[in-house]
């Protein structure tokens, strides 16, 4: 089971009856996979963070559950990988693939679109 997260409000793509601006995705057993929008700044947990936390956005998951932004970051921050180690203990292989990247904090991105 895989749960995708949007991010919606007065923005491109943010539209409410759009689809929203993706977050990223938490997969059951996985690592959460950050969506990077390298056109708006958003290539780290930080520059999103900072993004959610305006007064305008609105974050709801696929589901329709709203969040605030501090339970999107606890969601984010709380996922192991699968072997249930903490995040910044696993070796990362296979991010040089164009479109990924592993941000300053260890949080892993794609620019790519996915769902």
């Amino acid at each position: 089971m895989s749960v995708n997260y949007y991010a919606f409000g007065p923005f491109p793509g943010g539209e409410a009856g759009g689809e929203g601006l993706h977050i990223g995705q938490y997969a059951q057993g996985w690592r959460f996979l950050m969506r990077s929008h390298p056109d708006r700044g958003l290539t780290s947990l930080e520059a999103w963070l900072e993004f959610l936390r305006q007064s305008h956005v609105v974050i709801r998951a696929e589901h329709g559950v709203q969040y605030t932004p501090a339970e999107m970051e606890e969601t984010i921050r709380e996922r192991t990988d699968s072997c249930g180690w903490p995040r910044k203990a696993r070796i990362r292989q296979g991010y040089e693939r164009a479109g990924y990247h592993v941000d300053a904090e260890g949080y892993d991105f794609c620019a790519l679109e996915f769902c």
